[in-house]
């Protein structure tokens, strides 16, 4: 993909500098290009780091697009929120443009603008995520990193070379699909920031600034898991549209997603192992920034052997019952570790809704097999509020009510959420044997 005629001020020399730069962009294709720029830098970066490792030479600094000098990560302070150009129109997400079905053009364009909109939010995500989770402290209740260490007497490590060239990845993959979107907005006389944006998954991003934990489960597990649900259905729409280049399009947006979910399971699993390496508990704003006790001898030397780094797909396995039909999932100790953790975390941070249909099969191809997220569907009452301010488990709640939910239990507590107050109450679960759940609905937290 070609690049227009970008560069980085003088000066602006490290990694996390440069993922700092690109977030106080404010035009969105420059914003896009420099990302990419970044990318290309990086992976000049990576062959002069794997060249050091095989020298049998350790180096905690990377390079640059130029082999013949060495620049550090470096530090830089992220923005509390991107900026955006002024003309952009910012409205609550759902109170936008209804999108429709892809049957008209106006519809098509009003889907792709919509889906422009949260690539742009992707590429500060994943540069935040590098700038603001880059480095960690030994894990001690009460501190958090916020682009400084605050302690200075404690122990400061960086995250391994892979967590850094996974998100530059991610970033570029984000801006690549930026770039393909306003391009078949524009062939069809449209243009990014023609219709209202909001801004929800930078709010999601907000929520979980002080939780690296909290941002892989919540952004990259839960809201780009629902990204894989419902993208084969709007690439089938585009296709019976007739606007088969769209429809191309996109899938290959959905096939670079799938990737997406894959690093934040591995990322997810890496810190929780830090986590459970000092013992250290996910706890609102008491929890100790990112991660435990460092990776390896906090050398940042990519460690091909650490099983956390390669993801590996996971098939269920399930025994079997006497009369040969499939029983329960057989889950190995660590695995369901993992598990409910995931499940405290979203269940304290995640804000938005979580329901079925789900897309198991890439969702699976992403680590995210169906013990991860089905647990946490819950169901809530038909009312008028919306799903995100509606009926939903309290945040600070120990998860064993999903928990209950998922085991087939009749009843679940929910909280009624309105402008005069809450109260608690039980909602049942709907069940074969239940027929009277059906004034229930699905829904996640």
């Amino acid at each position: 993909m070609s690049i227009g005629s970008v560069a980085f001020p003088e000066g602006c020399n490290s990694l996390l500098e440069k993922c700092v730069h690109i977030m106080h962009m404010i035009d969105p294709i420059e914003k896009a290009d420099l990302t990419l720029l970044l990318g290309q830098q990086w992976r000049a970066s990576i062959q002069v780091r794997n060249n050091i490792v095989g020298n049998n030479t350790a180096s905690n600094t990377t390079t640059s697009g130029s082999s013949n000098m060495e620049v550090p990560i470096g530090r830089a302070v992220p923005p509390e929120k991107p900026l955006r150009p002024d003309t952009l129109e910012f409205v609550r997400p759902g109170f936008g443009v209804k999108v429709g079905k892809a049957g008209s053009l106006s519809s098509r364009i009003a889907i792709l603008h919509a889906l422009a909109n949260v690539e742009q939010w992707a590429i500060d995500t994943a540069l935040d995520n590098m700038a603001r989770f880059g480095y960690y402290t030994q894990a001690t209740a009460g501190t958090a990193l916020k682009g400084q260490i605050e302690d200075e007497e404690q122990q400061e490590f960086v995250m391994p070379n892979r967590f850094f060239d996974d998100f530059v990845q991610m970033a570029c993959d984000e801006a690549k699909h930026f770039k393909w979107l306003n391009e078949r907005l524009e062939c069809q006389g449209a243009h990014y920031g023609d219709l209202p944006v909001h801004a929800s998954i930078w709010d999601s991003c907000t929520d979980t600034a002080r939780s690296a934990l909290a941002r892989m489960a919540v952004v990259h597990m839960t809201i780009e898991s629902r990204g894989l649900d419902v993208n084969p259905a709007t690439i089938a729409r585009f296709g019976r549209s007739g606007d088969e280049e769209s429809a191309k399009m996109l899938q290959k947006i959905h096939e670079d997603e799938v990737t997406h979910v894959q690093i934040g399971h591995r990322w997810f699993c890496y810190l929780l192992k830090r986590h459970e390496g000092v013992g250290v508990e996910v706890n609102g704003d008491s929890e100790a920034f990112g991660a435990g006790t460092g990776a390896g001898s906090g050398n940042n030397v990519y460690d091909a052997d650490d099983e956390l780094y390669e993801f590996r797909q996971v098939t269920p396995a399930y025994a079997q019952k006497e009369d040969g039909s499939q029983g329960e999932e057989v889950v190995d100790p660590t695995e369901a570790r993992r598990r409910k953790r995931f499940q405290e975390v979203v269940v304290q941070y995640f804000k938005g809704s979580l329901k079925p249909p789900f897309n198991t099969v890439d969702r699976e191809k992403g680590g995210m097999t169906r013990g991860w997220y089905e647990p946490l569907v819950v169901v809530r009452e038909r009312t008028g509020f919306r799903p995100a301010a509606g009926r939903r488990l309290q945040s600070r709640r120990d998860t064993n009510v999903v928990n209950e939910a998922a085991e087939g239990k009749k009843e679940v507590e929910v909280v009624h959420e309105s402008n005069d107050g809450s109260s608690t109450s039980t909602a049942s679960i709907p069940t074969a044997s239940n027929p009277e759940a059906a004034d229930y609905v699905e829904t996640g937290i």
